[in-house]
């Protein structure tokens, strides 16, 4: 019997080291843009489901790991190394009457990684980025959806052929965009329409300058190696709605 015991706590003590080597944390603070911490925000971390794969066409998204902050706003999740489709935080009694979520895209998780999300009334979604295709390969294309919350409340309850929920226009003062916490230079914006559930919706197209500083040369302190982080913050003066979203986009060559 004891030798039965002994061989279920080595067999134990192996799974929990073989675990603890596969996962990291994933851990932060969320807050609003006055740096106030949100006591019981949700945060999740969630992988893309394709849409061939389920019947319930409106939800494509899949909750890896979920947990909520706690008074001071802090989060920590231990996580199964990997690369995730998004996070998304807010407090879902804000959501959809004072708020708008917060969102990260593509996140890299193979070694512990701090996010700190921020959200307000204007929500940044689907950020996606690449490298344009020509030299001297020193900039990234950024498309983002922003949705007012003033806007959207206003709008009828009547289905829409355009969803018109994006500010008017977006001026270079009015955007902050960070790569690797270094600020970068944006050159264009281009506002585009975007096919979206049956409908059209309103997203932007930015262009920015990789600032040089954002390229020590050792990177290994990065949490996430070999990738780039992308923050993007919108102050619309339209609605004087804030908003904040990030993206992780991974370096050519890497």
């Amino acid at each position: 019997m004891k030798i039965k015991n002994l061989s279920v706590l080595i067999l134990f003590l192996t799974l929990s080291t073989i675990y603890a080597q596969d996962s990291v944390r994933l851990y932060g603070r969320v807050t609003d843009f006055n740096n106030k911490p949100v006591d019981s925000a949700s945060v999740w971390l969630k992988n893309k489901i394709n849409h061939l794969d389920i019947k319930d066409k409106r939800s494509l998204f899949d909750n890896a790991y979920e947990t909520l902050t706690d008074s001071d706003g802090n989060f920590s999740i231990a996580v199964k190394k990997g690369t995730y489709y998004c996070l998304y935080a807010i407090k879902e009694s804000d959501y959809g009457k004072t708020k708008l979520e917060y969102w990260a895209w593509n996140l890299p998780i193979y070694a512990d990684l701090e996010i700190n999300p921020q959200y307000d009334r204007m929500e940044v979604y689907g950020i996606n980025a690449s490298e344009p295709q020509t030299g001297p390969f020193d900039t990234y294309q950024i498309y983002f959806r922003p949705m007012s919350l003033t806007k959207a409340l206003a709008l009828p309850k009547t289905a829409l052929d355009i969803i018109d929920i994006a500010p008017k226009t977006i001026a270079k003062e009015e955007l902050s965009v960070q790569l690797n916490g270094y600020d970068a230079e944006v050159v264009s914006i281009n506002k585009i329409d975007e096919y979206a559930r049956g409908t059209t919706m309103y997203g932007y197209l930015i262009q920015i300058k990789k600032p040089e500083a954002a390229y020590p040369q050792d990177l290994s302190a990065q949490a996430a190696k070999g990738y780039d982080k992308i923050s993007i913050t919108l102050h619309s003066k339209e609605t004087d709605e804030k908003g904040k979203g990030e993206y992780f986009v991974k370096r050519i060559g890497n």
